[in-house]
């Protein structure tokens, strides 16, 4: 069998994590692992008496972070999905991997690691698409939906965000896939947008970005003679699609890297251009 005839095949992975539970799976199990029956025959703490040590003032990363997992640590249940449904694709070889394209999409699974006060952790299948494939990684950005990125009651959030850059070691890879349904286009095209903006000329806000991941900007009127205007040359903005006062773009990946202000203008045929609406962008790696 061919590598490309395995990518192929394979291509239902884009929905992999769906597939199998998805993140209510991981969710359900990990809440029934970190569930402990209470015991009323347990003796009362006993607090000791006389001063006791003060907790470290100093200042704590409470951030959300995680790391990949390997497919020995897969639960059974998954590896077991994944063998009925892929039963010859996963994991991908060498082969597979060597021949993947900016046109492919990954499916790793994560977990978090417990932070502070946040003691309970979340495993998650997350999507990504492929950047460029290394010698020992492949560099790929976090595509939607992501569940547990961040924290959520005494559960610790796995930190990788939709738009994320990645580097993933190629044992850490569960499945290879190439999309074969037709090109969609018009707004949604490119996936839900991660994030709505309101003109910066209102909020007085730049907000943070990343390449190759839908926005959605609220236009305050929509006329026929809409123009857009980007103020740096080495910015692509992208224009996927609209939907009443909401314009679904996305920056490309090979964008120039830091602030951007992205202007909308009437081009009226009467009185000329008027001035519609501005963001302001940082654009993050």
């Amino acid at each position: 069998m061919t590598t490309m005839k395995v990518i192929g095949i394979v291509a239902a992975s884009l929905a992999a994590a769906a597939a199998v539970g998805g993140g209510i799976w991981w969710w359900r199990k990990q809440q029934r692992r970190h569930e402990t029956p209470s015991n009323p025959d347990a003796s009362p703490r006993v607090v000791p008496n006389g001063p006791q040590p003060r907790p470290d003032a100093g200042p704590r990363d409470t951030n959300p972070r995680g790391h990949w997992m390997a497919t020995s640590e897969l639960p059974p249940e998954l590896e077991a999905a994944l063998n009925e449904r892929f039963p010859d694709s996963w994991p991908p070889d060498d082969a597979v991997v060597n021949a993947m394209t900016q046109e492919d999409q990954i499916v790793v699974a994560v977990e978090s690691e417990p932070v502070a006060n946040y003691t309970q952790t979340r495993q998650e299948l997350i999507s990504a698409k492929v950047l460029s494939v290394e010698k020992t990684v492949v560099r790929a950005r976090v595509l939607a939906p992501v569940a547990h990125a961040e924290h959520h009651g005494a559960h610790a959030g796995h930190g990788f965000r939709v738009g994320d850059l990645i580097e993933v070691p190629r044992s850490k890879i569960l499945l290879a896939a190439r999309s074969v349904e037709p090109k969609k286009e018009g707004y949604g095209a490119e996936g839900k947008a991660e994030q709505t903006f309101k003109p910066s000329n209102l909020t007085k806000e730049t907000y943070r970005v990343r390449p190759a991941t839908p926005y959605d900007l609220v236009l305050p009127y929509r006329t026929d003679e809409l123009e857009w205007y980007v103020d740096r040359d080495m910015v692509r903005m992208i224009k996927i699609g609209d939907s009443g006062l909401l314009e679904q773009i996305m920056f490309s990946e090979d964008s120039m890297r830091g602030v951007v202000t992205v202007r909308a203008l009437d081009n009226d045929p009467k009185q000329g251009k008027i001035f519609v609406a501005r963001w302001e962008f940082s654009i993050d790696p």
